[in-house]
């Protein structure tokens, strides 16, 4: 069967090509990176018809950032711990990691199979609850302006492959390329995790979807609407996006290099330069708390790129640098944190949380930094070259305060317009375990199921399959169960689904109490917005326990 691609006539009819908005990198003042001339990135002086080109690449790249499809399970998205109206970062409340810092929630872990499964499959899962990350997530909003990414700089400055060999052509300034790889195939972040991007099962995945098909299509930007209303798979997508590429052109569909250059080039778009300090608007007292910052207290010696010694020899401090940030770390740590990235201080007044460990201590005063009030208490009770000096009353407080909080806060990104604009999630809508009800019920063993049914039962398009699959955990080990599906709910205490319509048999729970209904439920668009119910059964060394139930409702 001959494979069939939109041609570029058809789909170039749908772009919008009036250009990504923003100065040219190379005239000026805005430090944009000092890419070689062989970096992939098209610069903005470059002829229509490239800039056409690039502005394609970037909207692919916010559709994948916004698509929740990317995850093992369809549950989580780049943009779900990267929200603009919290300045880029994730402001979802109640992610605590077992090393005290505040994270930000992933995936229910699955198995390497990359089959969405909750642990049947070797190796199992080995929890039941959504993982946590080590760390806050940090802004993605002027990632681009940095060499080197993630809080431990493990990202860029080059690009590499799996093997550790630089790819071709990304040998600086190509950050942005190299951090997009990691979080899909990270098992806390997205699911997909023990396995490489060789395995073929990302790409296969979303070859295989349609872009953005769970989110509300009126939520979608207008910039990227050729791509969700073309009717095409993201296969097509990317052959029509890149086939004339030089170095990954052809019919390859999804790919590692093609799928970090589209994530790469869109994060090159959101450029916020709009402040009240880039536009000259400033307030008498957010001119007063800048001035502070730059007489009183020693922040710009990290929070400017002149201000890092190794990068201005001279010392230099200009505290107009539009980084904010050295670029590379602090100069002091966090006890019991390594060496963290600085980060950029703009559009910090839409964060709630600070810091790589999304709060703040350390060995001079012990407290958590959960606003700005104790922000700026942190940092005015520092001693001299921490802190500021002399410390600052109540009045310079107040005036620092506007300062952070406002007169860096560009308002596209508060207000997520163009170029910060995106779809709402699918994930958005719907209360984690919100769709669970009921009480389980003991066996003999005293262990309680609980069930797992958080994987969004999507219908896709006609030409494409999708599953759903209801998990177990909590439940007693190596035990034999099996689910039973209702038309209605019931009122319990012990059954909590009625009108049965099937009753499957599942495999027996692993050494941990977790299972997987292995024969999927198949979904079809007459399931549409019809809800059913399902519970567990388990059998407890010849006792009944059951979970608790789910409402199911396809969409």
């Amino acid at each position: 069967m001959a494979l069939f691609v939109l041609s570029a006539p058809a789909l170039a009819q749908r772009l919008h090509v009036n250009g990504l908005i923003g100065e040219p990198p190379d005239t000026s003042t805005w430090p944009h990176p000092a890419a070689p001339d062989a970096n992939p990135y098209v610069r903005s002086t470059a002829l229509p018809a490239d800039i056409a080109q690039r502005d394609r690449v970037a909207q692919l790249g916010k559709t994948l950032f916004w698509d929740e499809q990317v995850s093992i399970d369809n549950t989580m998205a780049c943009g779900t711990c990267h929200s603009p109206a919290a300045g880029g970062t994730d402001n979802r409340p109640g992610a605590v990691h077992s090393n005290g810092n505040f994270g930000t929630f992933g995936v229910i872990p699955q198995a390497d199979t990359g089959t969405i499964d909750y642990g049947f499959t070797a190796p199992p899962s080995t929890q039941i609850d959504r993982s946590v990350t080590p760390v806050n997530a940090p802004t993605m909003i002027g990632a681009y302006l940095f060499d080197q990414l993630f809080w431990d700089l493990r990202a860029g400055p080059t690009f590499v492959d799996e093997l550790g060999f630089v790819i071709p052509n990304f040998t600086d300034w190509a950050a942005l390329e190299d951090l997009a790889v990691g979080p899909p195939i990270n098992g806390v972040e997205m699911g997909h995790q023990n396995m490489l991007w060789s395995s073929g099962v990302l790409q296969n995945k979303l070859n295989t979807s349609y872009p953005l098909s769970m989110v509300d299509p009126t939520t979608i930007p207008p910039d990227i609407t050729w791509i969700t209303s073309s009717g095409a798979m993201y296969a097509r997508i990317f052959d029509f996006v890149f086939f004339s590429d030089p170095q990954f052109g052809g019919l390859q569909g999804v790919t590692r290099e093609r799928f970090a250059m589209a994530l790469a080039h869109y994060h090159r778009t959101l450029i916020p330069d709009a402040a009240p300090i880039d536009r000259g608007t400033m307030t008498p007292n957010q001119k007063r708390g800048f001035n502070l910052m730059k007489t009183r207290g020693n922040c710009f010696a990290c929070h400017s790129a002149t201000g890092n010694p190794t990068l201005a020899p001279l010392g230099t401090v200009d505290p107009f640098d539009n980084l904010f940030s050295d670029g590379r770390q602090h100069f002091i740590n966090l006890p019991g944190q390594p060496p963290r990235k600085t980060p950029t201080l703009r559009n910090l007044g839409l964060h709630q949380k600070f810091f790589s460990t999304g709060h703040g201590s350390d060995g001079f005063v012990n407290i958590f930094v959960t606003n700005f009030t104790q922000l700026i208490d942190f940092y005015n009770n520092q001693p001299p070259g921490l802190g500021f000096t002399p410390p600052l009353n109540a009045t310079e407080k107040l005036q620092l305060q506007d300062f952070l909080q406002n007169a860096l806060t560009d308002p596209r990104v508060a207000a997520q317009t163009a170029p910060f604009d995106r779809p709402q999630l699918y994930s958005e809508t719907q209360v984690f375990e919100g769709n669970e009800y009921g009480l389980g019920t003991a066996g003999v063993s005293g262990a309680i199921p609980e069930i797992l049914a958080n994987s969004p039962p999507h219908v896709l398009q006609p030409g494409a399959s999708d599953w759903f699959k209801v998990g177990v955990g909590n439940a007693a080990p190596n035990a034999t169960s099996m689910v039973m599906f209702g038309a209605a709910p019931a009122g319990g205490p012990t059954i909590w689904v009625t009108s049965l319509f099937a009753t499957i048999v599942a495999p027996n729970t692993n050494a941990q109490g977790i299972g997987t209904l292995q024969q999927p439920v198949a979904l079809t668009t007459a399931m549409i917005g019809v809800p059913f119910f399902c519970q567990w059964f388990v059998d407890d060394a010849g006792t009944a326990s059951f979970s608790d139930a789910a409402r199911i409702t396809p969409f």
